[in-house]
């Protein structure tokens, strides 16, 4: 059976293909796409920023109706819309084996290595998809991955009742940290935003918002918070400034959290003594161990719907990357089978 996917070939290129399905193993399951969503991750593949495996049809955040499944299925049937948990552990490294799989040596993860969502239909075991609640559609449900690895990121963070907490970054990623950490017991959330349409969005959710263009960040926390600084930082936006700035934004006994993916070569001076003195806790996240689950527990609850700006079919993926690029949106949707 052929379908059309969304590849990408190395060296740039992203390509229409056809492609031929592979015939269903016992444990499989065929799912025929119905939304996928844009993520950086993607971006970074194309321009060879992140190490993908070409010829590697790419998306990672995707959801579907079952189409097909292999003699051994028994979680998933057809016509069940599911969502998937895209990677791959070995199950026999360290990191495997002591319950931290998100950290296994040779993980694999679909929509990288293996062909992912940007496609009609595509073949994934039936161990990593994750059967979706009435009430859910397609869009956010393709979101699951994305919600899964921001409630990691929280669950790190550990925010307790009264805290206050800054994001640096108000794209989906940011304002989905923020409702998380408001969920979390937040009494106070502040989103650094320097695009005033995000910031208007943020501003609407009930978040109080900073225009880092023409406010002094620091300044302005350490007024709100009578000079102490915030509980909890949170580095959204992938950038060596934001990232240089939770140091100052943070207070004694505090927290930082590294959640948005700063290019690997930059770098910045952090001062062990001002560590120590401070006792501050520097934190990292990857990806969402463990919490697809939650996640798929925590969508009704989350108001995605009106962060999927933009809706696209798959044969205007250019289009749809185009509008992913521009600071006036949020979430893009791929419908793969949407003529």
């Amino acid at each position: 059976m052929g379908y059309l996917a969304a590849q990408y070939e190395g060296n740039h290129k992203l390509e229409l293909v056809e492609k031929e399905l592979p015939p269903l193993k016992d444990h499989d399951v065929l799912i025929k796409v119905a939304a996928a969503t844009i993520c950086g991750t993607d971006f970074h593949i194309i321009e060879g920023k992140f190490p993908a495996e070409p010829p590697v049809v790419i998306g990672h955040e995707f959801a579907g109706y079952v189409e097909a499944v292999g003699s051994a299925v028994e979680s998933v049937q057809p016509g069940d819309l599911v969502t998937i948990e895209p990677h791959l552990f070995c199950g026999l490294c360290k990191y495997c084996r002591i319950g931290k799989e998100h950290l296994c040596l040779k993980k694999k993860g679909y929509g990288v290595r293996l062909d992912g969502g940007f496609a009609e239909y595509c073949v994934i075991p039936e161990k990593t998809v994750y059967k979706v609640p009435p009430g859910i559609s397609p869009e956010v449900a393709a979101l699951t991955e994305n919600v899964g690895c921001c409630i990691h990121g929280i669950e790190r963070a550990n925010i307790r009742q009264g805290d206050h907490v800054a994001i640096l970054g108000g794209g989906f990623v940011g304002i989905l940290m923020a409702e998380l950490s408001r969920m979390s017991g937040a009494s106070r959330v502040f989103i650094v935003e320097p695009n005033d349409y995000r910031r208007k969005v943020a501003a609407d959710r009930g978040f109080e918002t900073l225009n880092s263009l023409s406010v002094d960040v620091v300044q302005a926390i350490q007024e709100a918070t009578a000079g102490l600084g915030v509980d909890v930082a949170i580095e959204a936006a992938g950038r060596i400034d934001t990232a240089k700035q939770t140091l100052q934004l943070v207070g004694r006994g505090g927290t930082i959290l590294f959640f948005g993916v700063v290019p690997p070569e930059w770098s910045m001076e952090i001062a062990p003594n001002d560590i120590f003195a401070r006792e501050l806790t520097l934190l990292g996240s990857s990806i969402n161990p463990y919490s697809h689950h939650k996640s798929i527990e925590k969508l009704a609850g989350l108001n995605l719907e009106p962060l999927i700006t933009h809706h696209f079919a798959l044969t205007n993926i250019a289009d749809a990357l185009d509008a992913a690029r521009t600071g006036n949106c949020f979430k893009v949707a791929l419908h793969p089978n949407d003529k």
